[in-house]
Protein backbone atom coordinates (compact mmCIF):
# COMPACT_ATOMS: atom_id res chain seq x y z
CA UNK A 1 0.00 0.00 0.00
CA UNK A 2 1.54 3.86 -0.97
CA UNK A 3 1.45 6.34 1.27
CA UNK A 4 -1.11 8.61 1.23
CA UNK A 5 0.43 12.18 -0.35
CA UNK A 6 0.61 14.56 2.66
CA UNK A 7 -1.33 17.47 0.37
CA UNK A 8 -4.41 15.57 0.15
CA UNK A 9 -4.44 14.63 3.70
CA UNK A 10 -4.47 17.79 4.91
CA UNK A 11 -7.06 18.92 2.24
CA UNK A 12 -9.31 16.05 3.00
CA UNK A 13 -11.16 17.81 5.58
CA UNK A 14 -12.19 20.51 3.69
CA UNK A 15 -12.84 18.38 0.34
CA UNK A 16 -15.17 16.19 2.52
CA UNK A 17 -16.81 19.21 3.22
CA UNK A 18 -17.07 21.08 -0.03
CA UNK A 19 -18.84 17.50 -1.28
CA UNK A 20 -21.35 17.40 1.64
CA UNK A 21 -21.95 21.27 0.19
CA UNK A 22 -22.68 19.61 -3.15
CA UNK A 23 -25.11 16.97 -1.54
CA UNK A 24 -27.02 19.44 -0.26
CA UNK A 25 -27.09 21.80 -3.17
CA UNK A 26 -28.50 18.52 -5.53
CA UNK A 27 -31.03 17.55 -2.43
CA UNK A 28 -32.72 21.08 -2.69
CA UNK A 29 -32.47 20.87 -5.88
CA UNK A 30 -34.19 17.42 -6.65
CA UNK A 31 -36.46 17.51 -3.32
CA UNK A 32 -40.15 18.52 -3.73
CA UNK A 33 -42.61 19.13 -7.34
CA UNK A 34 -40.25 18.39 -9.99
CA UNK A 35 -42.00 21.48 -11.59
CA UNK A 36 -40.24 23.47 -9.98
CA UNK A 37 -36.65 22.27 -10.50
CA UNK A 38 -35.59 25.26 -12.75
CA UNK A 39 -36.66 27.19 -10.15
CA UNK A 40 -34.64 25.86 -7.38
CA UNK A 41 -31.35 24.78 -9.64
CA UNK A 42 -30.30 28.46 -9.96
CA UNK A 43 -30.16 29.74 -6.40
CA UNK A 44 -29.55 26.83 -4.89
CA UNK A 45 -26.31 26.39 -7.56
CA UNK A 46 -25.94 30.13 -6.30
CA UNK A 47 -25.24 29.24 -2.97
CA UNK A 48 -23.32 26.35 -3.62
CA UNK A 49 -20.64 28.95 -5.37
CA UNK A 50 -20.51 31.28 -2.37
CA UNK A 51 -20.24 28.23 0.16
CA UNK A 52 -17.15 26.80 -1.50
CA UNK A 53 -15.88 30.36 -1.86
CA UNK A 54 -16.07 30.33 1.73
CA UNK A 55 -14.05 27.48 2.26
CA UNK A 56 -11.09 28.53 0.51
CA UNK A 57 -8.96 30.74 2.96
CA UNK A 58 -9.41 27.94 5.44
CA UNK A 59 -7.97 25.57 2.55
CA UNK A 60 -5.18 27.87 2.22
CA UNK A 61 -4.33 27.90 5.75
CA UNK A 62 -4.22 24.17 5.99
CA UNK A 63 -2.08 23.61 3.02
CA UNK A 64 0.40 26.37 3.17
CA UNK A 65 2.58 24.51 5.67
CA UNK A 66 2.16 21.00 3.71
CA UNK A 67 2.92 22.20 0.28
CA UNK A 68 5.77 24.23 1.59
CA UNK A 69 7.30 21.30 3.32
CA UNK A 70 6.35 18.22 0.04
CA UNK A 71 8.24 21.02 -2.10
CA UNK A 72 11.31 21.57 0.03
CA UNK A 73 11.56 17.59 0.96
CA UNK A 74 11.41 17.18 -3.24
CA UNK A 75 13.80 20.01 -4.07
CA UNK A 76 16.48 18.33 -1.22
CA UNK A 77 15.88 15.38 -2.61
CA UNK A 78 16.94 16.96 -6.40
CA UNK A 79 19.68 18.70 -4.38
CA UNK A 80 21.43 15.74 -3.44
CA UNK A 81 20.95 13.79 -6.31
CA UNK A 82 22.45 16.19 -8.64
CA UNK A 83 25.26 16.52 -6.05
CA UNK A 84 26.04 12.69 -6.14
CA UNK A 85 26.51 13.04 -10.45
CA UNK A 86 28.46 16.07 -9.49
CA UNK A 87 31.35 14.93 -6.85
CA UNK A 88 34.16 13.14 -9.07
CA UNK A 89 32.33 11.99 -12.26
CA UNK A 90 32.06 14.74 -14.31
CA UNK A 91 34.34 15.34 -16.99
CA UNK A 92 35.03 18.00 -19.49
CA UNK A 93 33.29 17.87 -22.79
CA UNK A 94 35.73 16.54 -25.39
CA UNK A 95 36.79 19.45 -27.53
CA UNK A 96 35.52 19.51 -31.30
CA UNK A 97 37.92 19.54 -34.16
CA UNK A 98 37.28 20.96 -37.46
CA UNK A 99 36.63 18.78 -40.85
Amino acid sequence: MSTPNPVLIAAAPTVIQAVQLLQTCINTILTGDPMQIPLRAGPAAGILVNQLELLLPGLATAEAGTVQTDINSKLNALIAKLQGMTTGTATAPAAIKPA
